[in-house]
């Protein structure tokens, strides 16, 4: 039998097959065979992954099995010895949650996750809820901060339903993954995507303006046969450290784009005289804001290589 990995607890899965949802375990000699050949995962199975298994008569079930993944949602923290977490597997979307307000948008964090969306092959869509609470000059930082790349980006609000369907639309018939901050509204969005689900809502901290975890561990929401929603308790930091310094410039969409124009191949964007992308920030053509983000991600990059490798 066939399915897909809807929980991970330890040991233990829960996988959605034939329109049920079963207990298992994995096989232990699959499990050996798996940890001697990656080394560099923290987890060897993920929700989303599609495996084999073996129904057995008390109704739980054994994982024989698991296909090979299209793409792997991922991060990777600071620390020589710090192991790739796999979120989630197989992911036909991820949709980077941000508000307005409550708490503040911080599109700089977006960018390392569309960094491993880019890297991973992942379509990305930024959306931003809360914009009962936006004021113009939050439009225009928003505009203006992705006008060079083909990000899409969803304004939202819960409040006044305003693009709900159109996030909803967006994410039907596909795997998405939802990430963010807690306290941006992801489960106030679903619930009102899908009101059948009636998910608990957080509150907001009035001490420190952040979000209070509602999601407790990754799962894999079924909407129907062909649109799931895996759901990710939320994050506060979002490491990318398995990325080499050298190669960061590929995974921000526009620099790739413009790149062949720099004088110095291959061209980091930072020290290099003329550089193209350097033209295009001092021409507003490409964000400064964007620009800044990118080498605040490329230094920590370059500060993390260079203490691991001494």
């Amino acid at each position: 039998m066939k399915g897909v990995v809807s929980k991970v607890m330890g040991l233990y899965c829960t996988v959605y097959c034939d329109a049920i949802y079963i207990n298992c375990v994995m096989r232990g000699k699959l499990r050996q065979l798996i940890e001697a050949g990656s080394k560099k995962f923290s987890n060897i199975i993920a929700v989303g992954d599609e495996v084999v298994i073996t129904k057995l008569d008390d109704g739980s079930g054994v994982i024989e099995e698991i296909l090979p993944r299209r793409n792997y949602f991922s991060r990777k923290e600071k620390g020589k010895h710090k192991k790739i977490d796999m979120i989630a597997a197989n992911c036909d979307c991820v949709v980077a949650m941000q508000s307005f307000a409550l708490p503040r948008l911080n599109l700089r964090f977006v960018d390392r996750i569309a960094v491993r969306c880019v890297e991973q092959n992942i379509p990305l869509v930024v959306c931003i809820n809360k914009c009962d609470l936006a004021k113009k000059k939050d439009y225009e930082y928003v505009t203006n901060y992705y006008k060079s790349t083909d990000v899409t980006v969803i304004i939202s609000s819960v409040n006044t339903s305003y693009n709900i369907h159109a996030l909803q639309d967006i994410l039907h018939q596909k795997t998405s993954v939802i990430v963010g901050y807690s306290g941006v509204g992801k489960t106030s969005i679903l619930n009102a995507m899908y009101p059948q689900l009636s998910l608990v809502v957080g509150e907001v901290s009035g001490s420190t303006g952040k979000g209070k975890h509602t999601t407790t561990n990754v799962s894999m929401i079924i909407i129907d046969e062909t649109t799931r929603i895996i759901d990710t308790p939320g994050l506060r930091e979002f490491g990318i450290m398995d990325i080499e310094p050298h190669v960061l410039s590929k995974y921000f969409y526009e620099f790739d784009n413009y790149a062949p124009k720099c004088s110095f191949k291959p061209c980091t964007h930072d020290h290099e005289p003329d550089c193209e992308i350097k033209r295009l920030v001092q021409k507003g053509i490409i964000c400064e804001e964007r620009y800044i983000s990118y080498r605040n991600i490329l230094y920590s990059l370059k500060d993390y290589y260079a203490t691991m490798y001494s």
